[in-house]
């Protein structure tokens, strides 16, 4: 899946985390279908992180579950322009709402 595949208000929110404009991204169900595909509201997140260099792995159930940093390609960061010093290993950056 291709960052751009998907019309959905959390890539903005992907780019003001990665950017440090913002802490996390709000969302009220990773377990809802955006794409006529079936690419749930997770898959959709971990994609557009992966897509600026940033792996999250999701933990907790329900209103508990959350994304957290993994791991970061520095240098795929760089490429984009981000600073990589704005996240940090373990940080929330997706969080049910």
């Amino acid at each position: 899946m291709e960052q751009n595949s998907v019309n959905n208000i959390s890539t903005p929110a992907v780019s003001s985390v990665v950017q440090g404009l913002q802490k996390f991204v709000p969302v009220p169900n990773l377990d809802a279908v955006i794409t006529e595909t079936g690419t749930t509201q997770r898959d959709h997140l971990r994609q557009a992180f992966f897509d600026q260099g940033i792996e999250i792995e999701f933990s907790g159930k329900g209103a508990y579950e959350k994304g957290v940093v993994i791991d970061m390609d520095t240098d795929r960061m760089q490429e984009l322009g981000l600073n990589p010093d704005l996240l940090r290993f373990g940080q929330t950056v997706v969080r049910v709402s």
